[in-house]
């Protein structure tokens, strides 16, 4: 039967169609890599599971992605408001952005800053007004870096704790600027290393390694499957003191429970 003697016939009944919001995740590699997580637990997974059957979870996680190129992929992806509704969108960058000068990822600090400003005020997301979340950079780990770099044939370090420091202080800064929600994964991963503010840096080869901060961190710069439920647990936290409507389990299912179900 062709598509169109389905659609006289009645079984496919375009006008009851009914598309989930989206809950859209935005990021360089520690979004793409959080789809799965071989040992243990998956930030993006268990989004999905906590909004099953209410929102339809989409990973854009974009490896090796700086905010430069997520300007340009950007408006390529994310749909307008007839095609579907977008009810959350994360963005994630800077671990990319932050890579020291003379790396082919490095973004300045300002512009690091006017491009995120350029993605929360683009006329694809205005056109949506989504509730934002925007994620920090998050800590690095120089011991373990400069294994990661030696692989990859870099020049070591390729990164630095003060630096990256710089750079989630730049995100919380454009959070407040634009009255937008931040997510702080860096001061939720340097709190779960013992930082308090004015001491040395946890992940800095001034001071000794960071056993807390390594766990976290898989390869000095990814996340291990404790780093991702601290990005999880932040995210959430975030949504349900800010728009406890928004939670999971105050948001109805799309289509009822079987019990309920017409048959």
């Amino acid at each position: 039967m062709s598509t169109d003697e389905l659609v006289t016939s009645g079984f496919v009944e375009a006008a009851s169609f009914q598309p989930y919001d989206q809950f859209i995740l935005f990021g360089d590699s520690i979004t793409q890599f959080s789809v799965s997580q071989a040992k243990g637990f998956g930030f993006s997974p268990a989004i999905q599971d906590d909004y099953i059957r209410r929102l339809d979870v989409i990973n854009r996680g974009f490896s090796g992605y700086n905010t430069a190129h997520a300007i340009k992929v950007f408006p390529k992806f994310f749909p307008a408001p007839q095609i579907a509704r977008v009810r959350f969108l994360t963005i994630f960058f800077g671990a990319n952005d932050s890579v020291l000068p003379g790396f082919y990822q490095h973004v300045p600090l300002n512009e690091y800053k006017e491009n995120l400003k350029a993605i929360i005020k683009h006329p694809v997301t205005l056109a949506q007004d989504p509730k934002i979340l925007l994620l920090t950079p998050p800590p690095v780990n120089e011991y373990q870096l400069a294994t990661l770099d030696a692989r990859k044939g870099f020049p070591s370090p390729s990164r630095t704790a003060n630096n990256t420091k710089l750079y989630a202080d730049a995100c919380r800064e454009v959070a407040g600027s634009l009255g937008v929600q931040v997510v702080d994964i860096w001061t939720a991963f340097m709190k779960a290393a013992g930082w308090q503010e004015g001491q040395p840096l946890p992940g800095s080869k001034d001071i000794p390694n960071n056993e807390v901060l390594e766990g976290l961190l898989s390869d000095g710069l990814h996340f291990t499957p404790e780093g991702y439920k601290i990005m999880y647990s932040e995210v959430m936290r975030v949504i349900r003191a800010t728009w406890p409507d928004q939670a999971p389990e105050n948001l109805p299912m799309i289509f009822p429970h079987w019990q309920e179900a017409p048959k």
